[in-house]
């Protein structure tokens, strides 16, 4: 966990110094790409999946059209997070961290990250299915 945070923490320098601009705007959602794949990576890892997503679909995607790249898109990558992160304290752990390092003044307390997330699970913002 500790090697994700250090890595997260390289993203956020660089993430950091981008200018107001629109071509910052697109770096800047590149490196929050990042940050999203590293902990996909981590959980990934660890076996963790939610309604399959993402280690037995990436199966059934070898065999099945239906499973194409768009399927793995990062909106559903950000919603498998979220949800484990309600789920897997380590998770919680770095996305939260993650949370407040990009973005200190909106993410201070764990507890009520962890409260938005079961909100936005709820009332299912992502409005996309595993």
């Amino acid at each position: 966990m500790e090697s994700v945070k250090s890595k997260i923490l390289e993203l956020h320098e660089a993430w950091d110094v981008l200018g107001d601009g629109l071509d910052s705007f697109k770096y800047g959602e590149i490196h929050e790409s990042f940050v999203i794949d590293l902990i996909a990576d981590y959980c990934v890892e660890r076996g963790y999946e939610v309604e399959g997503f993402p280690i037995k679909k990436r199966e059934l995607a070898k065999g099945n059209n239906s499973y194409n790249e768009d399927y793995f898109c990062e909106a559903r990558y950000v919603k498998y997070l979220d949800i484990l992160a309600t789920t897997y304290e380590d998770v919680l752990e770095l996305m939260y961290f993650y949370s407040s390092t990009f973005w200190l003044e909106h993410f201070d307390d764990k507890e009520k990250y962890k409260n938005r997330l079961m909100d936005y699970i709820s009332c299912d913002v992502y409005e996309i299915e595993f």
